[in-house]
């Protein structure tokens, strides 16, 4: 959760895709985006951190795809996320949503 830190790691023209998220994030909004994410986790419900289950990486053409599950502890938000990386850093991250199913509507 240390914005510079992360933005170390990414590519010159890095992009954070994240479907309540209307555009992009560029590297140089990520900062805002970021420190606002605790905020915007309690104000689910959530405490703040996340959980990832069934990670999967492939090598393709010579970068790194990297895909999880993730869920957001203290609430029933969840997701999946892909990330790519080369040589030059992590180029992009995407994360999807999905709604939660109620035993009693499967």
């Amino acid at each position: 959760m240390d914005p510079e830190r992360a933005m170390r790691a990414a590519a010159p023209g890095y992009l954070w895709y994240d479907g309540m998220v209307a555009e992009p994030i560029t590297k140089d909004q990520f900062a805002n985006y970021l420190l606002g994410w605790e905020d915007r986790m309690k104000a689910i419900g959530g405490t703040g951190r996340y959980e990832v289950s069934d990670e999967l990486s492939a090598d393709q053409n010579g970068h790194i795809l990297r895909w999880a599950w993730w869920r957001f502890v203290g609430t029933d938000v969840g997701g999946s996320a892909l990330l790519k990386v080369g040589d030059e850093g992590v180029i992009y991250e995407k994360i999807a949503y999905f709604k939660p199913v109620d035993a009693a509507d499967v």
